[in-house]
């Protein structure tokens, strides 16, 4: 009776979740996976959470969001879709989202897709990227509108582009590479950057257009074309013979194919450089354009009015019709440059080395020894022994209120005459000889002067006090008074010196005043 009971329980249950699942697709509308593998009714289409559909899928109407879904194979919007608004989020195609239909947009939130075709037979399509929305590959042969907005950082967005129409291309964002098919192609690049990009073989007569703001990193091009608007490219290589016209702020511009004629007709070149060919380069510079630097390897012709900073000459057979604002060519080639012969002047012949001159001998004067004492108001002298003979000396006090000098032949005498240290110096000058020079140090000291202070320590005092001695340089000490911090010491004569007792902070020399 149990399991009987058990039985009906889990029945009931079960009825009820595919009640609920029903009325949940009836009421809300989102049909399961095998309903939107063919999507022909308007509407939202894809569970909450994510759905496999195993193959392929198409939409054939407009007005269509389908969501959460991953397609293992391809998304085919068929030629039905041709007007409002197809919306693909959170969807992952791994094989291809081909569009045959045209004039709608295709909007792409979160997708990851492998790759885009837009076919031939349709009307302008524009697909926006957004979120972390990546397209790895995007083939156009109908007029399209490529465009990020508001892609999550770090995303992709599209990535490589091909195109294969001569009907307008229109690309907003950031792109690695762009490839030119189609002849005639015509594409504007309006917003962003495109880090390659490669106009091939098959794309003659095709304009590319980059808006101010636009930069490119390398053009690479195979066949004859027009580089169009303000935008940047840092290097341009030019591999085709023919007229290829530019425009915009070029980097460094190469040819490296015979027989090419390049127009610049708006903007900047930063440096031209032609590569050796045996076929002339033509190359005409519009007014108000520049190039900043030339590297001509080359047979070169350059017309126009506009302006060369520099150019460098490397091969004969070169003419300029402006006249550059440097020159660099060497001596065995001849330019045609301003209408006139132009050749490099001949280098002047360098001027001798000046024989140098043999060295001149020396004045030598013997070191002088330093007067440690000199008394205020004595006098010593010293002996300068000097070579050769016939040398004149001078001397010199760095202090005269210290010690003042006088010299006599070749004796100094030095005076004390004020307490202190000064330097001596003594010159020696002969004509035909480098002069020399010694120093020496005189310390002069006055009656008045400390000669010795003394800290006694073998002597017990009251706390807090320390007996000192203090010698002076006088003959007769007896004529002088000396205080340590206003205390007055007494003066023995026995011994020649001051004594006395003061406060241990104040037993310091620093502290010592003599008068008379």
């Amino acid at each position: 009776m149990k399991k009987a009971l058990v039985v009906v329980l889990i029945l009931s249950v079960a009825l009820n979740l595919l009640l609920v699942a029903a009325i949940a697709n009836q009421s809300f509308g989102i049909p399961i996976a095998e309903a939107i593998k063919n999507i022909n009714t308007p509407g939202t289409y894809g569970p909450p959470a994510m759905e496999i559909i195993d193959g392929d899928a198409t939409i054939s109407t407009n007005e269509v969001t389908l969501q959460n879904t991953l397609i293992t194979g391809s998304l085919y919007l068929t030629a039905e879709v041709n007007q409002g608004t197809v919306t693909l989020s959170q969807v992952e195609v791994q094989g291809e989202v081909i569009i045959a239909g045209g004039n709608f947009t295709l909007k792409l939130t979160d997708c990851a897709l492998a790759k885009v075709t837009v076919q031939e037979e349709g009307g302008a399509v524009k697909i926006v990227a957004s979120g972390t929305t990546s397209v790895i590959n995007a083939s156009v042969a109908a007029e399209t509108s490529l465009q990020e907005d508001a892609l999550a950082e770090g995303a992709q967005g599209f990535q490589n582009v091909q195109v294969h129409t001569d009907k307008k291309t229109i690309l907003v964002g950031d792109f690695d590479i762009v490839d030119i098919h189609a002849k005639k192609a015509n594409v504007k690049v309006l917003k962003g950057s495109v880090a390659s990009m490669y106009i091939k073989s098959s794309a003659a007569e095709s304009v590319i257009d980059l808006a101010a703001e636009v930069q490119a990193e390398s053009l690479s091009i195979d066949a004859i074309m027009t580089l169009a608007g303000k935008g940047k490219v840092q290097a341009v290589d030019v591999n085709v013979p023919g007229l290829v016209a530019l425009q915009g702020e070029l980097g460094e511009v190469t040819c490296r194919a015979e027989g090419i004629f390049l127009e610049l007709q708006a903007g900047s070149i930063a440096k031209l450089i032609v590569s050796q060919l045996e076929h002339a380069t033509s190359i005409a510079l519009a007014e108000d354009t520049s190039v900043e630097t030339m590297d001509l390897n080359g047979r070169t012709g350059v017309t126009g009015k506009g302006s060369i900073g520099a150019v460098t000459i490397s091969h004969t057979g070169i003419t300029i019709d402006q006249m550059p604002g440097k020159i660099i060519i060497p001596e065995n080639i001849v330019a045609m440059i301003a209408g006139e012969e132009y050749k490099a002047e001949p280098e002047p012949e360098p001027e001798p080395e000046p024989k140098p001159l043999p060295p001149k001998p020396s004045v030598k004067i013997r070191k002088i020894s330093d007067i440690n004492l000199l008394m205020v108001g004595n006098a010593t002298s010293k002996n300068i022994s000097v070579q050769p003979s016939g040398t004149v000396l001078t001397v010199t006090s760095s202090n005269s209120k210290v010690a003042a000098v006088s010299l006599s032949g070749n004796v100094v005498t030095i005076t004390g005459k004020g307490s202190g240290k000064a330097t001596i110096t003594v010159k020696g000058t002969k004509s035909g000889y480098v002069s020399a020079t010694r120093t020496f140090t005189v310390t002069v000291k006055g009656p008045m002067d400390v000669k010795e202070f003394k800290v006694i320590t073998d002597r017990v005092l009251s706390t807090g006090k320390k007996a000192v001695v203090v010698y002076l340089y006088a003959d007769n000490p007896s004529m002088y008074k000396v205080s340590v911090a206003g205390v007055q010491l007494t003066y023995e004569p026995d011994e020649g010196y001051f004594y006395g007792e003061v406060l241990e902070a104040d037993a310091k020399q620093s502290n010592v005043k003599v008068s008379k």
